[in-house]
């Protein structure tokens, strides 16, 4: 019993792991692609209604629509504005955007990159708003970015710890794409630490007793 708790303990621990989903080209690979023949292929795209990478799943709330729920533009679209690095990845207008953990485990969230969609002097500056559902409870966090048409890191505050989804909602006139979302797995709860901390001790112990 000692020593599967200490096993459990230990696994806990260890699962805490930083990711960056930054839609490189093998993650993008899973998606759909429109693949259209030169010249119409300056509006090619990646697209599905869920894309998931480093343990982590984008979801969009338009399910079922004939619409690029999520999409990706590729090399070949000009369009829109191409990544910073590697690919970046967007939404059909007011469609929401959710990030859970494939595991269901609590997350942290850090960081994301922002910029204007579309290319051009009528591209509009705007605003997103984030939601964090936190593990355990219906309250959200909520914090707001302004964006503009230059790749930015926005960072987000100490309040976007132990969430259980991130959500955000793509706009109707201004419109963006998102890159570099930075990802943490929550730290393991005090009684975790807890339970670690006295397995160790008591296998210090039973060392001791068997050597007396």
């Amino acid at each position: 019993m000692l020593q599967a708790s200490l096993v459990a303990a230990s696994l806990c621990a260890a699962t805490a792991h930083a990711a960056v989903i930054d839609f490189d080209a093998t993650s993008v690979a899973q998606l759909s692609h429109t693949n259209l023949p030169s010249p119409l292929n300056v509006v090619n795209v990646y697209h599905g209604t869920s894309y998931v990478e480093d343990g982590f799943e984008l979801s969009s709330s338009l399910v079922g629509t004939p619409f690029h729920s999520l999409f990706v533009p590729d090399d070949h679209n000009v369009l829109y504005r191409p990544a910073a690095d590697s690919y970046a990845m967007a939404a059909t207008a007011l469609a929401t955007v959710t990030l859970t953990s494939v595991d269901h485990s609590a997350f942290n969230v850090t960081s994301i990159d922002l910029a204007k969609l579309l290319k051009g002097p009528l591209a509009l500056d705007g605003s997103v708003t984030f939601y964090g559902t936190k593990a355990g409870t219906s309250t959200p966090v909520v914090q707001k970015f302004d964006y503009t048409g230059s790749w930015t890191t926005f960072l987000f505050n100490a309040n976007f710890t132990g969430l259980s989804s991130l959500s955000w909602t793509q706009g109707a006139l201004s419109r963006y794409e998102f890159d570099n979302i930075n990802v943490t797995a929550a730290v393991p709860e005090a009684q975790t630490w807890a339970m670690l901390l006295a397995g160790l001790g008591m296998l210090g112990w039973m060392a001791r007793r068997k050597r007396a």
